[in-house]
């Protein structure tokens, strides 16, 4: 299949796994949510390359170079989501993903200086645009009480953004670079993430939380669902000569069914200026995708 069809059905897990993740983190603890959700994600990856016989294949492959690759990108992503999951705790869904949707315009800066990716004239409008959505999102989310420069979720939010905008440079370097197998490095990145999350909780013992963890079932649906976005995105980003900054962007039209099905789902208000904004940050995706 072309790689724009692996990274649209992609962007499709990925919006319901945004609407889970959603649900599951609400007023909950982070931690918990983050390790049961992962183990859950981890075991069905495991269950799938069993039952297609690449299990033993997969593990036989894990090598010191897949070992590094697999650790480090569990690394970057673990931080990103612990940022992302506290924004999301108390932000509405309607304004916390459109923020972290916007990480392609920040890959598409670096990708710029790291892999000369040239932007064209239409695509300096996109980040543009991009921009300008973010702007309007303060000025939605003003409305609702929150103010951007203040509001602690807020840069949470911003900085799950700036981390996951890392790690897609990194999955480039790892995919198209290093040529890493997919399924060994996925399932070395699985295991890695359950390892940070394990050592995150047990270290937050020692400090006293607001919120107690309470189970949802969508805590195991955030899992497997991320883990089928992820191999469906590896599988597009390891074919030959795919654009990360593209690449990146289009994944992230998942922002737009999660904001319909968010908003029905949470009820949220205001979705008339948080609607112009998406609008502005979608225009800009897609110009930069031209």
């Amino acid at each position: 299949m072309n790689w724009t069809v692996w990274i649209l059905m992609s962007a499709c897990f990925l919006a319901l796994y945004d609407l889970a993740k959603k649900a599951s983190v609400r007023e909950n603890a982070v931690l918990p949510v983050l390790l049961g959700s992962t183990c859950c994600g981890c075991a069905a990856f495991l269950v799938g390359l069993a039952v297609t016989g690449r299990l033993a294949t997969s593990l036989a492959a894990v090598d010191a170079r897949v070992l590094v690759l697999g650790l480090l990108k569990a690394l970057i992503v673990s931080v990103s989501w612990i940022f992302t999951f506290c924004a999301l705790r108390t932000l509405p869904i309607t304004i916390a993903t459109p923020i972290r949707a916007s990480a392609p315009a920040l890959v598409f800066l670096v990708a710029l200086f790291v892999y000369g990716e040239v932007p064209t004239v239409c695509q300096g409008v996109g980040m543009l645009a991009v921009f300008l959505g973010y702007w309007a999102f303060s000025w939605a989310g003003r409305h609702e009480g929150i103010d951007f420069l203040r509001n602690h979720a807020v840069w949470c939010a911003i900085a799950g953004m700036a981390f996951s905008a890392l790690s897609a440079l990194f999955d480039k370097f790892v995919f198209q670079v290093a040529r890493a197998p997919v399924e060994p490095t996925q399932l070395v990145f699985q295991v890695g993430l359950i390892l940070v999350y394990a050592i995150g909780l047990l270290a937050s013992r020692a400090f006293p939380s607001a919120h107690a963890f309470s189970w949802r079932w969508t805590i195991p649906l955030v899992g497997m669902l991320l883990a089928g976005a992820d191999w469906l995105y590896f599988k597009g980003l390891s074919l030959p000569d795919v654009p990360i900054s593209v690449c990146s962007l289009l994944r992230r039209f998942s922002v737009a069914i999660t904001f319909v099905l968010g908003a029905l789902f949470f009820h949220e208000t205001n979705l008339r200026r948080k609607g112009l904004a998406l609008a502005l940050v979608l225009l800009g995706i897609a110009l930069l995708c031209r």
